[in-house]
């Protein structure tokens, strides 16, 4: 297993964590649609790996509200961009974009995302050959895709050996999602985001970078994404001291490798 950290695009966090012993960064879309190539080479610099980049889209793909021909526009920028950064996966989280209407059905509204990726995403991952991993999100946050179950219905769906689905831990958490059933779907998830999705109540987070100490088993999930054949798993988390927390989790994940 290859482990990273989030970090969009920022070369001195990218340059850390490499010092660190991490494997990747995984970046963000909607940054590296916006840079330029010499701002790309920067990062190719580092020596780190850039694999993934997660919030996909920012523009709206569901209801009234979408424009195909910018986001057909923004998207052919950043297959272009991530294929130049050498990525292997692109992470479509994106709430906002595909947070369902009011007085639109949920079939409907899920129809109107496998549109989306069936007919102006999979024709661009076939083109710059780079798999798009649907993430899961709480019901708090996005009322479209919430489970793994849901993920993997889409996919199945869109019927493209593009479109996958990513495994986040602290979503799966919260809903109750029994982890040691990920091996079922082995093949159709890619990817994964940790994190301590139980912080102290006192803290105000919904996760934070895994340490040592934490109620919650990190060997438990790394076995089940093993089992799934999943290869790379990145930590997404809210930052209380992103050095110490790089530090401190690169502790508890360089075992489970």
């Amino acid at each position: 297993m290859k482990f990273g950290v989030c970090v969009g695009t920022d070369l001195e966090k990218m340059k850390y964590i490499k010092a660190i012993g991490y494997d990747y960064a995984e970046s963000h879309c909607q940054e590296i649609a916006k840079k330029d190539k010499a701002y790309l080479d920067e990062m190719k610099k580092t020596g780190l790996p850039v694999i993934a980049a997660n919030c996909f889209i920012g523009l709206r793909v569901v209801g009234e509200e979408k424009n195909y021909a910018e986001i057909d526009a923004y998207l052919e920028k950043l297959f272009e961009n991530a294929a130049y950064l050498g990525l292997e996966y692109l992470v479509f989280g994106s709430s906002g974009a595909r947070r369902i209407p009011e007085g639109m059905s949920l079939e409907e509204g899920r129809g109107e995302i496998i549109d989306f990726l069936k007919n102006h995403v999979v024709p661009l991952a076939e083109k710059y050959e780079l798999p798009v991993a649907i993430e899961p999100l709480r019901p708090e946050e996005c009322n479209a895709i919430n489970t793994i179950d849901d993920g993997v219905e889409i996919a199945e769906k869109v019927g493209s050996p593009f479109i996958k689905v990513l495994a986040d831990v602290a979503h799966m958490y919260v809903q109750n999602e029994d982890m040691s059933m990920l091996p079922e779907y082995k093949g159709m998830i890619i990817h994964a985001h940790t994190s301590n999705p139980a912080p102290a109540a006192e803290l105000n987070r919904k996760r934070i970078f895994p340490t040592e100490n934490d109620s919650f088993s990190q060997a438990d999930f790394i076995a089940s994404l093993k089992a799934a054949g999943v290869k790379t798993c990145s930590i997404e988390a809210e930052v209380l001291d992103f050095e110490e927390d790089a530090k401190r989790s690169y502790k508890v994940l360089e075992g489970l490798r």
